[in-house]
């Protein structure tokens, strides 16, 4: 279901403008906190639609806005309203929550007019709405597993509130929560890493191609990154500008990001020629962990191009040890025994490390060569 353009651009343009100030106050009354947007999208009011899905487990509805054209995603929200009492005395308490593409908490704003407050009915202070913020932020807060009772050390039996602060909130959980509004914080934290984040995720990653991908791979953010690249299937078609992006973290000094993105690539990938190539420049520069890891992807593909062979067998003299090893691991596992190799490999039995020119007589008897023809390999 598309929803009104005009309404929901307001949220849209507005929630832009979050990602830019990090924080601001939209009009007087209207508060919003949010975290820098790192997928960058263009809210142009002609080019932007919001759709809306049901929410199958809370009946609520999550919102996407995305480009029209493209169909790009940019990000996700939805409308929450609920009760927060205190002592007895409740009030309404509505607030929209916002998610980038992947699944990553972006802000949330109130209507104008609209606040939250604390236990004593005092309303947040602009720390504590930038603390609840960053609390928000924080994936790793173990307030999943933490039930409403132990909110409160000693609850307080004499009244019927449920905000859980009526009672001294626990040691453990006041570092988790907003001081005086712990009900607040572990009900929206819950939504914002809850079942609704989860369907977050599944519908970009019905919507993930190729662009979108390399969209995300742009994020500066490590975490966008990392989701990415573990949603590369073997479906995924590598184009040239996603092939790119995928070399440059390759090659880049986040070794995580790297191995991710070294991951990623499947065996249908890895028999491109031009990537087997571009492959082994960056071996000759990589540290060993990915140089090991390099060969161990290859060793998936259904076969070595005659060019990967060529410029890797010109730099195997060079090698050490471990390297050679590797490298002859991958020449015997692909079958790579032509008679230009076993020479260049037979040059090496002189090497007088025992260790290098042990392996290289290895891999020349496992080429079922006899003693017989590697002497004379060797003295040729």
């Amino acid at each position: 279901m598309i929803v009104s353009k005009f309404n929901c651009f307001t949220i849209a343009i507005g929630f832009f403008l979050w990602s830019i100030l990090g924080f601001s106050l939209s009009g007087h009354d209207k508060l919003s906190y949010s975290k820098k947007a790192t997928i960058v999208g263009d809210y142009d009011q002609e080019q932007t639609i919001v759709i809306a899905y049901k929410d199958s487990l809370s009946g609520d509805s999550i919102f996407l806005v995305q480009r029209k054209e493209s169909n790009i995603p940019l990000h996700f929200f939805k409308n929450i309203v609920t009760d927060v009492c205190f002592d007895n005395e409740c009030r309404l308490l509505q607030v929209s929550v916002y998610w980038n593409i992947t699944g990553r908490y972006l802000g949330f704003d109130l209507p104008p007019g609209e606040f939250l407050s604390k236990h004593d009915h005092k309303p947040f202070s602009q720390d504590e709405y930038e603390r609840l913020n960053d609390l928000l932020a924080d994936p790793n807060l173990p307030l999943n597993a933490v039930s409403f009772e132990e909110l409160i050390e000693i609850p307080d039996l004499t009244s019927d509130s449920i905000d859980g602060i009526s009672g001294a909130t626990t040691k453990t959980i006041s570092e988790m929560v907003v001081k005086g509004a712990a009900y607040t914080t572990y009900t929206l934290w819950n939504i914002v890493h809850g079942p609704t984040q989860d369907l977050v995720v599944q519908k970009t990653e019905k919507q993930l191609s190729p662009d979108l991908i390399d969209l995300i791979l742009k994020s500066p953010d490590q975490s966008d990154k990392v989701w990415v690249l573990g949603r590369i299937t073997s479906r995924t078609i590598l184009t040239k500008k996603l092939t790119t992006s995928l070399l440059e973290i390759i090659a880049g000094d986040d070794f995580f990001l790297a191995y991710s993105a070294l991951n990623a690539l499947k065996s249908s990938h890895l028999a491109s020629t031009s990537l087997q190539s571009n492959l082994f420049s960056i071996y000759e520069h990589a540290d060993h962990s990915i140089q090991r890891m390099i060969i161990e992807k290859l060793m998936k593909t259904s076969s070595l191009s005659s060019t990967f062979v060529v410029r890797s067998r010109a730099i195997l003299g060079t090698l050490n040890g471990k390297q050679l090893g590797d490298m002859l691991k991958l020449y015997a596992n692909h079958d790579i025994n032509d008679m230009e190799t076993l020479n260049v490999v037979a040059k090496i039995l002189k090497n007088e490390n025992r260790f290098v020119s042990r392996q290289t007589y290895n891999f020349l008897k496992s080429s079922h060569l006899s003693d017989q023809e590697i002497e004379a390999l060797k003295n040729k």
